[in-house]
């Protein structure tokens, strides 16, 4: 309801059925914003106390084997209040994503409003993009550019995660290549948007270190400027 409600309302101001896409994503990605920096909060202390324990638990793991190593581990983690189930906080951000992710497909896949509507470079929303044509076949190109922000968006801000957050992440992406690349270019626009919003969001928050500002913006402007190349090209 939100998502149509916030959709019809964009488009009656605008007139157009693909910005009213781009505001939608962007509307939504406003309206997450403390959720997502409650979730970073959490995440962020979820690091610090596995960064804590993690000498005790690593000295454990090679004095102790079987049930001794078990009963130990427990012991350490009760000791210092937490329970190895707290890992999951770490993944609190995706976890954030999913209803959200629902909602916006089962609106998008199903609106009738977008059969044979272009947008840009886009000649239908309601179909895979197919804007590239390799050797006789058609290549959908923004599910793989909503990948690339994923994935560097991953590299950049997630040195000194645990593996194991920097290996969700990147399945994550993955996951919505394959899952997404054939679907109507209108969702999969708005979920690109949508990831480079958050993107974007997360560069503002890196600015207070001047450098890597500096990086992060020519990045940005290089993968603009490869995105137009793309999408410029003759199919």
């Amino acid at each position: 309801v939100v998502f149509e409600v916030i959709y019809y309302l964009a488009f009656k101001l605008t007139g157009n059925l693909g910005i009213s896409i781009v505001a939608l994503s962007f509307a939504v990605s406003m309206l997450l914003v403390p959720l997502y920096n409650r979730a970073d909060a959490i995440q962020k202390e979820e690091r610090e106390i596995e960064a804590k324990l993690a000498k005790g638990v690593e000295h454990i793991k090679k004095t102790f084997r079987g049930d001794e190593q078990l009963m130990m581990l427990q012991t350490y983690y009760r000791k210092n209040n937490y329970s190895p189930l707290y890992f999951l906080r770490g993944s609190l951000s995706l976890f954030l994503q999913i209803p959200f992710f629902i909602a916006a497909y089962q609106f998008l896949s199903n609106l009738d409003l977008l059969n044979g509507v272009s947008f840009g470079f886009i000649k239908n929303l309601a179909a895979p993009d197919a804007l590239l044509n390799v050797g006789g076949m058609t290549v959908n190109v923004l599910p793989i550019i909503m990948t690339v922000v994923n994935l560097v968006s991953t590299y950049l801000f997630t040195k000194g995660f645990p593996v194991k957050t920097k290996i969700q992440l990147n399945a994550m992406a993955l996951f919505f290549l394959v899952f997404l690349y054939n679907s109507p270019a209108g969702l999969v626009c708005y979920w690109t948007l949508n990831n480079v919003f958050n993107f974007v969001k997360t560069i503002i928050g890196k600015l207070q270190d001047p450098d890597k500002g500096v990086n992060i913006a020519l990045f940005i402007c290089s993968v603009i400027v490869m995105s137009y190349s793309l999408l410029t090209s003759p199919n």
